[in-house]
């Protein structure tokens, strides 16, 4: 028997993504099941992706306009020929969903998997594609989401709730380290990700410093042009490997406005960081750890309050984390994930 995994996903680097694909593979192998691959074709010559092709099937899939292209169809459907022992066929990201539930064969179990916040794509063109997909295009397919406001989200537009589902993503547990550097020694009082200036809440934190005159160090991760920082707010680049940031931070900033389920907030919160996070509904899960802060979405004097309430005593935090990273190896790691496709594929 064998999974096909459909992934509109061809990030530089695996993530928590691929690694939670790859532990799946490797549970499935346990059971004699195989698990094979199809990536956009921009994916082909990424390093990871090669890697990958040396130990399992891998195909590409054209991504212009993919869910009209024919070619994509031809594609998915040669896959399905050359390999007709599949039993469930799972597509991530949205780009694949359509035309993998058109083409996979009578018999075969449809999943979608919705990993963004989709409502962040609220232009009229997005809006018109998601009303006929999940209203009119579902056909046989189950729908599992990261959070509850994600699920809502596609069973409002038409798609059956009887078939959608919430499934959390996991973490690589393992590649998180414990940020053990004592607090004075650490580079940053704050960190946050910024890759997207107004989602992730980057303006935020910049009002919060600037309109409350906050002298704490902040450290934005982004590749974009930001001007006008304040002295003790810096610029850093995107790093491959994150234990070097939550290592040199204090406190890790989540004020998104919008998020599918976030490996960052889990990430930064298995390392023993204290997290000041927005109360929008996608964050709600955490608000039951003991080492966040929950602030109102998009108010900066809220955060502002919580960066000052927060740095007045880091070591009040110190007690509760291993009873955070407790609640994320049971309900939010790769292996917890994994548990759970099982479930949904009926393994």
């Amino acid at each position: 028997m064998t999974v096909l995994q459909v992934c509109a996903y061809a990030a530089p680097y695996e993530g928590n993504f691929i690694k939670s694909l790859k532990a799946l593979s490797a549970k499935l192998s346990e059971k004699g099941i195989r698990q094979i691959y199809a990536f956009p074709e921009t994916a082909e010559k990424i390093s990871w992706v090669i890697e990958l092709a040396k130990t399992a099937k891998v195909y590409f899939l054209p991504l212009s306009k993919a869910r009209i292209r024919l070619g994509t169809y031809k594609a998915l459907s040669a896959i399905f020929k050359e390999n007709p022992d599949i039993v469930t066929a799972h597509s991530h990201f949205e780009l694949y969903d359509v035309p993998l539930e058109i083409t996979a064969p009578k018999g075969v179990k449809v999943f979608w998997h919705l990993h963004d916040a989709l409502e962040v794509y609220s232009d009229l063109r997005n809006r018109f594609i998601n009303f006929v997909q999940y209203g009119f295009l579902h056909g046989r397919a189950k729908l599992l989401a990261v959070s509850d406001k994600n699920r809502d989200y596609v069973t409002k537009r038409g798609f059956p709730k009887k078939n959608a589902f919430v499934l959390p993503n996991g973490i690589d547990t393992e590649r998180i380290l414990k940020a053990e550097k004592p607090y004075g020694e650490r580079k940053f009082d704050f960190l946050i990700f910024g890759w997207d200036y107004k989602i992730k809440g980057v303006d935020i934190c910049l009002n919060a410093v600037k309109e409350y005159g906050l002298q704490y160090s902040v450290a934005i991760v982004t590749n974009n042009n930001l001007t006008d920082l304040p002295g003790n707010v810096v610029k850093i680049r995107p790093v491959k490997d994150v234990n070097s940031l939550y290592s040199e931070t204090k406190c890790f900033l989540h004020i998104s406005r919008a998020e599918g389920h976030s490996y960052a907030l889990l990430e930064s919160l298995y390392a023993g960081l204290p997290v000041i996070c927005s109360d929008i509904p996608e964050n709600g899960f955490a608000s039951v750890m003991p080492t966040v802060v929950m602030t109102k979405t998009g108010d900066a004097g809220s955060v502002a309050n919580a960066m000052q309430s927060v740095m007045k005593d880091l070591s009040a935090f110190d007690a509760f984390k291993e009873e955070t990273r407790d609640i994320i190896e049971k309900k939010y790691s790769i292996s917890a994930w994994v548990e759970r496709v099982f479930e949904f594929y009926g393994i």
